[in-house]
């Protein structure tokens, strides 16, 4: 069986790599208003839809485990926890495909090189009264 959490996994990943922190550390002081903040949100959002396709995947399987006898209750149960894991699986796919399109959106920018200012020569030239405006020497 394929892994559940492959998608939100991948997601935490791509986040960590992004920021080059893990996500757990990247939580701490996630700002409201930050895309850090909405990567987070949205990955927390993609585990929760995780969560509830296996939730609702384990409900379904002990629901018609081989060898359980059913009762007329049981039909409306099942149908429910089909419904309710085909819910699941459609929020987490697209939890996953908005959180990948956005993180396939972005990278990660490179350090800027230090700025060194332009060289100032040494002795400054000293420009003889002549050459300054009567103006200037006015003030």
């Amino acid at each position: 069986m394929p892994d559940p959490y492959a998608a939100s996994r991948a997601a935490g990943d791509r986040i960590a790599a992004l920021y080059g922190r893990p996500v757990t550390e990247l939580a701490v002081g996630a700002e409201p208003g930050t895309m850090r903040y909405a990567l987070l949100n949205a990955l927390d959002a993609l585990q929760h839809a995780d969560h509830g396709v296996v939730f609702y995947a384990e409900q379904l399987h002990r629901l018609t485990a081989p060898g359980r006898t059913f009762e007329a209750a049981d039909a409306g149960h099942i149908i429910d926890a089909a419904r309710r894991l085909a819910h699941a699986v459609t929020a987490r796919d697209a939890h996953d495909q908005v959180l990948g399109d956005v993180l396939q959106s972005l990278h990660r920018v490179p350090e800027p090189a230090p700025v060194t200012p332009p060289a100032v020569p040494e002795t400054a030239v000293d420009l003889p009264p002549a050459v300054v405006s009567p103006a200037v020497r006015a003030r």
